[in-house]
């Protein structure tokens, strides 16, 4: 049962016992999605950065801990520019292209790079519509509709525009307020985090999200840790904002407000010690 910061209690002192415990299993790391975990979701997709507090907690902790990765599904450079925090890890394009802390450019497979015409073509059947943003991240692509007129009718006609995907090799994920076009086979947040978890040799780890695409870096986790082959601690965070599904609240050990209460989090986990 996650904790919530609608329970009794105070979720923030939970959360840092809690993971105090786990990262004290060296070597130990963070994973954390970007928007909405540290980054308040933003009308401009292209504006949104860390959380006061954030940047500083972070390079704290990149000193600390065996690595701080952000998982994301930003574009790996992009991801880099909107936090600005060096010694990190990133994971982009939902974990299928990496960016390493001192490269200048990402690691792209071939498969995601063939992609690329696939993810293009299938993007150009979205036609205008007031509101809608459509973001082509190479490999993949998100299409925004936070700011369309009637955002509920936006997303069936989204759907509709871009149709079959699947013979392209691509599939539809869903976001708060996104509708995602994805590799079918490419892996993804999950995949990333255990491919991470493997590299560092963790035996604690810290993952924090807030969106139907964590779960599966949350599930990842939590598959480790009923292994016995890890400390994991799940944190949710939303948990005071309506758009948070229920599943991350379900699927975490605690839930923090929102993503000024996880840069608390971090800020006090990284001063420590």
């Amino acid at each position: 049962m996650a904790e919530s910061s609608r329970s009794p209690g105070d979720p923030l002192s939970h959360a840092l016992g809690l993971a105090r415990a786990v990262i004290a299993h060296e070597p130990a790391g963070l994973l954390t999605d970007f928007d909405g975990t540290l980054s308040p979701i933003v009308s401009d997709p292209a504006a949104a950065r860390l959380v006061d507090g954030a940047p500083s907690a972070l390079e704290r902790l990149t000193r600390r801990l065996a690595v701080v990765a952000v998982v994301t599904g930003r574009a790996p450079l992009d991801a880099r520019r909107m936090t600005g925090v060096p010694g990190m890890l990133i994971a982009g394009n939902h974990g299928t292209e990496w960016l390493e802390p001192d490269a200048d450019e990402p690691t792209v497979s071939a498969e995601a790079v063939a992609l690329r015409a696939a993810v293009r073509e299938v993007i150009a059947r979205v036609p205008e519509m007031p509101g809608v943003v459509v973001e082509d991240k190479g490999s993949t692509a998100s299409v925004h509709f936070r700011n369309a007129p009637d955002p509920d009718a936006a997303l069936p006609a989204i759907l509709e525009a871009l149709g079959d995907v699947e013979s392209h090799g691509l599939r539809i994920g869903h976001g708060r307020q996104i509708v995602e076009v994805r590799a079918v086979n490419l892996g993804d947040k999950g995949t990333a985090s255990r491919a991470i978890i493997e590299r560092f040799g963790l035996r604690g780890a810290v993952v924090m999200g807030d969106d139907v695409t964590d779960l599966d870096m949350f599930a990842a986790v939590a598959d480790l840790r009923d292994a016995g082959e890890l400390k994991g601690l799940i944190v949710g965070v939303g948990g005071s904002d309506h758009e948070v599904p229920r599943a991350v609240v379900d699927a975490s050990d605690v839930v923090l407000a929102d993503p000024r209460e996880a840069a608390r989090f971090l800020d006090a986990l990284g001063r420590d010690g």
